[in-house]
């Protein structure tokens, strides 16, 4: 019994061990993850709700107001080069990160859920050839979990920073 009791402490203590990020799909079988951190909220927007503004990248959804902030929201798809998101499509999901004092909206397929990895598993972007991620998005990728556990497939690291501090003018 109390063998029994031992291997569940050990489950447990493995369960929680890594970072905390969040899973979002941004194709049918690809999912990338940004560290909890620094997700402020996640929602579902109505489309009607963004304000399109002339003359920016074709990446930049628009802008929202959201509790008295306004903040930008990027097709992520499109900003790391696959097809955009449906632009028909009713409503969005969005990731509100917060970097330092600003606000970005991450519109994405779908919100996943929460996984947990340590840094030491992500491998850097120049060293999986194999996969077949565009090569535009490498500038906003720490990394890739090759065969990620709770993903089920190769799950690629977003670099929070780097993409708020991209600049998306045309």
């Amino acid at each position: 019994m109390s063998d029994l009791m031992i291997e569940l402490q050990e489950e447990r203590t493995q369960a929680i061990a890594g970072l905390p990020h969040l899973s979002l799909q941004i194709e049918r079988n690809v999912i990338v993850a940004v560290q909890l951190k620094y997700v402020r909220e996640t929602l579902v927007l109505d489309a009607d709700r963004f304000t399109q503004m002339p003359n920016v990248n074709a990446c930049l959804m628009g802008l929202v107001e959201h509790r008295s902030n306004v903040f930008w929201v990027l097709d992520l798809p499109q900003a790391l080069g696959f097809a955009p998101l449906d632009s028909t499509s009713i409503a969005t999901h969005i990731a509100i990160l917060q970097i330092g004092g600003a606000f970005l909206g991450l519109g994405v397929y779908r919100i996943g859920r929460v996984l947990r990895f340590a840094e030491t598993e992500i491998v850097s972007p120049l060293e999986f050839p194999q996969t077949n991620i565009p090569i535009e998005s490498v500038p906003f990728l720490r990394g890739c979990l090759l065969n990620a556990e709770g993903a089920n497939k190769n799950l690629y690291v977003l670099d929070a920073e780097a993409i708020s501090s991209h600049n998306f003018t045309v």
